[in-house]
């Protein structure tokens, strides 16, 4: 697990991890995030998450988180591996 500060507007940019899924849950702030399903369709799943509230994100999945306040927001993101790979070359 890890805590995540974002600074307003801030993102984490579009990236998978390719050994593990993760769960985000939101301390505080509001976010957008989303995932892109795979192929063959490709479609992108979002949601606007308020404090509390938690989303997973599927191993493999290329993924993106991003602060959407203009204030500073904090997640903790849970990785069911120690090794989960991380991957952002790729998705570009």
């Amino acid at each position: 697990m890890a805590p995540i500060d974002y600074a307003p507007w801030g993102v984490n940019p579009p990236h998978l991890h390719s050994r593990a899924s993760e769960i985000f849950t939101v301390i505080k702030g509001t976010f957008y995030v989303g995932f892109v399903t795979s192929n063959p369709e490709n479609r992108l799943t979002s949601k606007v998450l308020q404090m509390g509230d938690v989303f997973v994100f599927r191993i493999g999945l290329v993924h993106f988180q991003r602060n959407i306040g203009y204030r500073n927001a904090v997640a903790i993101a849970g990785l069911s591996s120690e090794n989960p790979g991380t991957t952002v070359d790729r998705c570009s």
